[in-house]
């Protein structure tokens, strides 16, 4: 007697669901880690290839120069578009002056924060430019600041700057003022850009007191100024956004004790205000 044979059948519509579920749900689990570790792989080849792009540019700087001198930052960054080092996913890299003269890359895509010491840049440019030191020392009861894109004033410092190799933009410096304080000044710095804040606001900035040597980090408010006709570069009188000058609208950060020691030691007070 022949046993017969009863077809199997397939999945049930309900069946399928399930594994599809089940499916999305591993899925759902292992797309975070795998797009994390793709992004861990792209920011370390990221940090090879500006390794081998400073490498290459600080041999041929010593080696072309003989020990006598520095490239310029347009010259650096002739080097640099030339480089087979990019990023594979943000292209070539910005390359300027430190504010410790140092060549400084910086990707586009990966690199957030900044560490632009704005008061040893302008330290460095009054030492070496009898120009700015004399602008500077006329400036001790007036004010500069970056935000009003003008200014006889704001425009040299900016060049002084920038002949230097110093270049506060592609460190990631936004915005910057100096305010003159009678023998001494305030310099203020800060990743963000207040052109688009309202009066009031307040921002984060890194704050160095030339009195004290002291760097703090901390928030100020932004208020509304009005360059003079007379200080504009077009003889126009211009309105725009500042780091306020007044003591009122400066609060010290106190989410990390700041001691006076840390004050001295600028490294300590990035560090402070990256956290904030």
């Amino acid at each position: 007697m022949v046993k017969s044979i009863r077809n199997k059948e397939g999945f049930t519509l309900v069946e399928l669901i399930v594994v599809l579920l089940i499916l999305a749900i591993l899925l759902a689990l292992l797309i975070p880690s795998l797009i994390g570790y793709i992004t861990s792989a792209q920011k370390k080849a990221c940090l090879v290839n500006k390794a081998g792009l400073l490498r290459d540019l600080t041999a041929d700087e010593i080696y072309e120069l003989e020990g006598s001198g520095k490239y310029d930052t347009a010259y650096l960054k002739s080097l640099a578009s030339k480089s087979e080092y990019k990023c594979r996913q943000g292209g070539a890299y910005d390359v300027s002056r430190g504010s410790d003269a140092s060549i400084v890359i910086i990707c586009r895509k990966h690199d957030k924060d900044y560490d632009f010491n704005m008061n040893e840049a302008l330290s460095y440019v009054i030492d070496n430019n009898p120009e700015i030191a004399k602008l500077i020392k006329g400036y001790m009861n007036k004010n500069i600041d970056s935000s009003s894109g003008t200014g006889k004033a704001y425009e040299n410092l900016l060049n002084a700057l920038g002949q230097a190799g110093f270049n506060a933009g592609q460190a990631g410096v936004n915005s910057w003022s100096f305010q003159g304080k009678g023998s001494s000044y305030y310099l203020y710095w800060t990743t963000e850009d207040i052109t688009t804040k309202s009066p009031g606001d307040k921002v984060k900035v890194i704050r160095y007191n030339s009195a004290r040597g002291t760097y703090t980090a901390g928030y100020v408010a932004v208020r509304r100024e009005t360059l003079s006709a007379s200080d504009s570069s077009d003889g126009k009188p211009r309105t725009y956004n500042v780091l306020s000058r007044s003591d009122s609208d400066w609060e010290e950060y106190t989410g990390v004790k700041q001691s006076d020691a840390d004050k001295k030691n600028y490294s300590k007070i990035y560090q402070i205000f990256k956290k904030m």
